[in-house]
């Protein structure tokens, strides 16, 4: 039986109705969720299986579309966030796991970040600068910019690094570009190549983010877009930032295809992203290796800014809705300066620094894809309950059966992934 609930108003009357700006909060989000790994699992598939696999990265990005649409269209209906509805409509000790969760995955992400941007910083220099240190300033850098800064600048940061990012690497892509016809069959043709299955579920799984698709609610409301009229908008927002992340994946394959998987050459995830630029300075010169590494190190320091900006709101979030806090006070909790987002944010930056000197980045960046990987079943199961729960507000409605049918198969498949991505880790 439906529960039904008012129309939420808008936080800020005056934008209601319009339509985003080309940078729009969808593409902080996804920016946010595209780290080194992706970049990493993207670059040996594409090495290792040529362009065969292409179709499971925008089969990724679709589903990842479905997550977000649901997330948006929960708070466009309830005027809440997600977490807020798991408070009022699951047993609490849901929320008490998930806060648990949330710090094991931040002390995870914050590693693999500054590791990621170590290694983009001792690549670009030829190990000139070390990645312990190269790691550590950009780290400082994000720190004191979101520390001291507000959402307006924010987005004046990420407008450049986002921009260097895509083009660097589809300008690498068409630089290497051939093949049409097989880069054709290998989109619109699902095939799963020998030994290509794990592959499969950590393109579809890595592309887009994690964790980090819960960040869309505070971005939607920090912008003031929170209002049932506002749906086609957030629907375009979101097409429009995983349409631009499975770009940016797939360019990543082609390359991989062209340098490594056409010449025969394999690779291993360790040595995916010095051997790439190696591997394009070969073939277009010096011009091919910085393109792509100054493209990887904006990609990364992109996603350490918009996770340390967004993260933090949903630890507040979460510590205010455990505390239960009054609505407004949950709402100030969350905002930038808050008491709750620095102490998030603070901590999320200390737990960063030992992984700074660890010998071992790349498993750091397997530890946190594996975190990321077990929160999606979560959330598509979550989004099945809540979703088909509350009779929605015109012109809203609850899911249809299509989008059920979509998150069941994401339920499944991201459980495998889960499951294949921890045994990885573990086994000998």
């Amino acid at each position: 039986m439906h529960e039904h609930v008012p129309h939420p108003p808008s936080l800020n009357p005056s934008k209601s109705r319009e339509t985003f700006k080309w940078f729009g909060p969808g593409i902080i989000m996804a920016t946010s969720g595209i780290g080194a790994s992706d970049i990493i699992t993207a670059t040996v598939g594409g090495a290792t299986h040529g362009l065969a696999l292409l179709w499971a990265l925008t089969l990724g990005g679709f589903f990842k579309f479905v997550l977000s649409e649901g997330l948006a269209r929960w708070q466009l209906a309830t005027g809440s966030t997600a977490l807020e509805g798991w408070a009022r409509h699951l047993p609490r000790w849901v929320l008490m796991l998930f806060a648990g969760y949330l710090v094991l995955w931040a002390v995870a992400v914050s590693g693999a970040l500054i590791s990621g941007c170590g290694l983009a910083i001792e690549n670009i220099t030829r190990g000139a600068v070390p990645r312990t240190w190269g790691g550590l300033a950009q780290a400082i850098f994000a720190f004191a910019l979101i520390w001291s800064a507000h959402t307006g600048m924010f987005t004046r940061v990420m407008k450049p690094l986002i921009v260097v990012m895509f083009v660097s690497i589809v300008t690498c892509a068409v630089l290497t570009f051939q093949e049409p016809a097989a880069v054709l069959r290998g989109l619109f043709v699902p095939t799963i190549p020998s030994g290509g299955g794990t592959y499969v579920l950590s393109l579809i799984g890595g592309i887009g983010g994690s964790l980090t698709l819960l960040s869309y609610n505070y971005l939607l409301r920090d912008q003031g877009k929170v209002d049932a009229c506002n749906l086609r908008a957030v629907r375009i927002d979101l097409a429009t930032a995983y349409i631009f992340t499975a770009i940016f994946g797939l360019s990543v394959m082609l390359i991989a295809n062209r340098v490594f998987h056409s010449a025969g050459v394999a690779i291993t995830d360790r040595e995916a992203v010095s051997r790439m630029a190696g591997a394009l300075a070969a073939l277009t010169g010096a011009a091919g290796f910085y393109i792509y590494s100054i493209g990887f190190s904006a990609a990364v320091l992109a996603s350490l800014v918009g996770v340390w900006q967004t993260i933090p709101s949903v630890f507040a979030d979460c510590y205010s809705l455990l505390r239960r806090m009054s609505p407004d006070q949950r709402l100030a909790a969350t905002q930038l300066g808050a008491v709750p987002y620095r102490a998030a944010l603070l901590f999320m930056a200390l737990a960063s620094v030992p992984f700074a000197f660890l010998g071992r980045p790349l498993l750091i960046v397997v530890a946190f894809t594996v975190l990321g990987s077990l929160f999606i079943p979560f959330l598509a199961a979550t989004l099945l309950y809540l979703n088909n729960r509350v009779a929605f507000p015109a012109p809203l409605r609850p899911n249809r059966l299509a989008t059920n049918v979509v998150l069941g198969l994401i339920v499944v498949l991201f459980a495998i992934v889960g499951v294949i991505e921890v045994w990885t880790l573990i086994a000998p």
